[in-house]
């Protein structure tokens, strides 16, 4: 994520140490969903303000409240079903100097909005927490592996993304507290 600007905390979440990223978007408009009709509203850490994430098009958009002219678009893929809720790969094109980055976090809706009126929970992704042998697979099905100041997984497509995931996550997914977990580490 070299040159990554400053873009709230909903790029922040998508731009962790060790996380998926991709030069080129994974989500195209014939994968995108729309996990609600309206807007979305995301709440990360407690000190950070709310972002509501307007629907536009095949995807979402929210301005970043430290840069008001940035925007950030996300895209929302299914992935899995998990303690009967639909799980959403979530894709942020976050704008940087020289082009667009793309971060990947998962998504789920909240049965009923929180305190905060958050009512999609954002789990940050770390490839980091991959073992060797799914490094090493992640690379033999075409993946790259930066590891300079933090390691950048960067997959070829969105079904690749989709299996590292599933082998990495699959067992928590269905768990409140995997989601507790992974949603405090912004």
């Amino acid at each position: 994520m070299k040159g990554l600007k400053k873009l709230g905390a909903l790029a922040i979440m998508m731009a962790l140490a060790g996380c998926y990223i991709s030069l080129e978007p994974l989500i195209d408009d014939k994968a995108a969903v729309l996990p609600v009709d309206g807007p979305i509203t995301v709440c990360l850490d407690d000190d950070d303000p709310c972002l509501t994430l307007e629907r536009r098009g095949y995807g979402y958009f929210a301005e970043s409240p430290d840069e008001a002219e940035d925007e950030v678009a996300i895209r929302f893929a299914p992935f899995v079903q998990a303690a009967d809720r639909q799980v959403f790969i979530a894709e942020a094109g976050i704008r940087e100097e020289d082009g667009i980055a793309y971060m990947y976090g998962l998504a789920r809706r909240l049965a009923e909005p929180d305190a905060r009126g958050a009512t999609m929970q954002i789990a940050a992704l770390d490839c980091e927490e991959l073992d060797e042998a799914a490094l090493e697979a992640f690379e033999a099905s075409g993946g790259m592996i930066d590891d300079g100041k933090i390691r950048e997984c960067q997959p070829a497509s969105l079904d690749q993304l989709k299996q590292t995931l599933l082998a990495a996550h699959e067992a928590g997914l269905a768990s409140d507290e995997w989601w507790q977990l992974h949603s405090e580490d912004f």
